[in-house]
């Protein structure tokens, strides 16, 4: 499908109207053809003789290539197709690259069957190229999905680097929980333990564009974060931490990605957990060519989305893998009850309960019989397994 973004629009619309000066030519002008201020997906192709790239379909000519904000002297030689990448537009054949990883570090355990490995103390499922050993460091660009254990990763990419490269630095994405403004540290899902000091003492840690220390920490419980610094004893020493939340508002941007929230009547949705969308009367949804209802989009819906000031405009569903997961998460608050070994309830809702689940504060599960709960978990089958439970 030939996309057509907003600013072609405008301009069709410019020429048609005319202007009223000296010019009385009647010829028909051709819309200049425009693309997002920014683009954000994975690389599908590379083109280093014409010093192209191809992200979402669509070619981009690359001006200059960074990571964490400094620039890459080797440039497009270092992009490899599947790495996620964000594309700042700033013209038709002049963009600069930005690589975002999902993880950057190195392989310290590999599967006999090498279908599973750990990097920064996560566990990953994705076959990797047999050219990559133990120790190596490699580079993964993943999105956020539900699995059965709760937010994970989707890999996308495995990808061997020279950590000399990309400045011997650690970097690591997830769901943050488990903070604990006292000892400074914090968890990425249920795994790795994050200890946070160093950045709290500089001042590192970032809301958006601000910096602002701890405090902006206090609210960002179950956000996205990113986090780079280095492992030290299987404790990840962060000496920066940004909470990594985009509502997308003042620009055009085109995103790929994975839907991980989406309210009852479809108007609102997150996309890879941090890119925050509205949906109106006016959204276009595409599938297999075809506009369909609003109903097709789901948690777990793979999607390219097109967007200004936070609208979607136009959405896109995989056509080869639609949903990529068969989870679900929820959220329930109430009073905790009916304790039993392996389910509770709250508000007299039933919810089940296996040895993946986390009390904040280290409580035990009796500590908060009778007491007004929040509960998070997973949707597996007719079943609703707690994943997550705190004091409200």
């Amino acid at each position: 499908m030939k996309k057509i973004t907003l600013a072609t629009l405008i301009g069709l619309v410019l020429t048609g109207c005319g202007g009223g000066g000296g010019d009385d030519s009647t010829a028909p002008q051709p819309p200049v053809e425009t693309k997002p201020q920014l683009v954000m997906g994975t690389i599908d192709r590379i083109d280093p003789v014409n010093n192209e790239i191809t992200v979402n379909g669509m070619p981009y000519q690359v001006n200059d290539v960074e990571y964490a904000n400094k620039p890459l002297a080797d440039g497009i030689a270092l992009l490899q197709p599947q790495m996620m990448v964000e594309l700042t537009a700033l013209t038709k054949s002049n963009v600069t690259v930005s690589i975002e990883p999902t993880m950057v570090g190195e392989i310290t355990a590999i599967s006999p069957d090498r279908s599973t490995f750990i990097v920064n103390g996560v566990t990953l499922n994705f076959p990797i190229d047999t050219s990559i050993e133990l120790n190596n460091w490699v580079m993964v660009s993943s999105l956020p999905v539900v699995t059965e254990l709760g937010l994970g990763y989707k890999v996308l990419s495995v990808i061997k680097i020279e950590k000399d490269d990309f400045g011997n630095r650690y970097e690591l994405e997830g769901r943050l929980t488990n903070l604990n403004e006292v000892d400074q540290t914090f968890k990425i899902g249920a795994s790795t333990l994050v200890n946070f000091s160093n950045a709290a003492n500089l001042g590192d840690i970032e809301c958006g564009n601000d910096r602002q220390g701890i405090q902006c920490l206090t609210n960002a419980d179950k956000q996205w974060v990113e986090v780079s610094g280095e492992m030290q004893g299987g404790i990840f020493m962060a000496d920066e931490v940004e909470i990594d939340s985009d509502d997308a508002e003042g620009q055009e941007v085109e995103i790929e990605g994975i839907i991980t929230d989406i309210n009852s009547d479809k108007t609102k949705f997150t996309l890879n957990a941090r890119n925050q969308f509205s949906i109106n009367h006016q959204t276009k949804i595409e599938y297999n060519d075809q506009y369909v209802d609003k109903s097709m989009l789901a948690i777990g819906s793979f999607i390219e989305v097109e967007a200004l000031n936070g609208v979607a405009q136009e959405i896109e569903l995989d056509s080869d893998d639609s949903n990529v997961s068969g989870f679900r998460e929820f959220e329930k608050k109430g009073i905790l009850e009916n304790i039993t070994a392996t389910s509770f309830t709250v508000n007299g809702f039933k919810i089940d309960i296996d040895s993946q689940i986390i009390i904040d504060n280290n409580e035990k599960l009796v500590d908060l019989d009778g007491f007004r709960v929040e509960v998070e978990g997973v949707i597996i089958g007719n079943r609703y397994v707690a994943r997550e439970i705190e004091r409200d």
